[in-house]
């Protein structure tokens, strides 16, 4: 079975910007990646960061090597999850994995994808239009894709996709004011896509 290799975290923070700008290449005008979550201009805009901060730590000073620390991890965690996102569009496709910059690890034993996510809550927050999940781990996740319904979750056609996590938990905002909101979860892993959690209903505060 072909799986994703990463290979993120031996990279300083120079080798992560050149395997940034890599991804960004190869993934621009792919066909095989038309949505790359996260976006292409939100990479970039890390990659630079991470640049400017590697110029501004040569000097040596303990701050600006603490901020290229930061943008490093920054950067790092939106691979992660272009990892996710490029394993679950590619579905064990070995050359379309290898068009987006990432190599592949064969492996004799098929890998089990990932369980649906359990437990997943829907809390009201304080904040107008906006909701927060959370859930339990599912193992062998890389990345969590997060999705929205904003009629009925028997409506198959109304879930949308809201955003990408690496963590358990999500932040969703810009929901319409005083109306129920049903969220689900998938967990995206070097196997797969896994079933769609069990939907969690909140009804989302509105302005005051």
């Amino acid at each position: 079975m072909t799986a994703i290799k990463k290979d993120l975290t031996r990279l300083n923070a120079t080798g992560m910007v050149e395997r940034a700008r890599s991804h960004e290449q190869r993934l621009d005008g792919n066909a095989a990646f038309p949505t790359p979550v996260p976006s292409l201009a939100t990479i970039t805009t890390a990659r630079e960061a991470l640049e400017a901060a590697i110029t501004d730590a040569l000097d040596g000073s303990r701050t600006a090597i603490a901020i290229r620390k930061a943008r490093r991890t920054e950067l790092k965690q939106l691979l992660d999850q272009l990892a996710g996102y490029v394993s679950s569009v590619a579905e064990g496709n070995e050359l379309a994995i290898l068009s987006s910059g990432f190599e592949v690890r064969r492996r004799n034993t098929p890998l089990p994808e990932p369980g649906a996510p359990k437990g997943l809550r829907a809390a009201l927050s304080a904040h107008p239009g906006r909701a927060v999940l959370d859930w339990e781990p599912a193992r062998g996740a890389v990345t969590y894709h997060v999705q929205v319904n904003r009629s009925s979750p028997d409506d198959a056609a109304a879930w949308e996709l809201v955003g990408v996590s690496t963590r358990s938990r999500y932040t969703v905002n810009g929901l319409a004011d005083a109306k129920p909101h049903w969220f689900r979860v998938s967990a995206i892993g070097a196997a797969g896509m896994s079933p769609w959690s069990d939907p969690a209903l909140t009804m989302v505060h509105g302005s005051r």
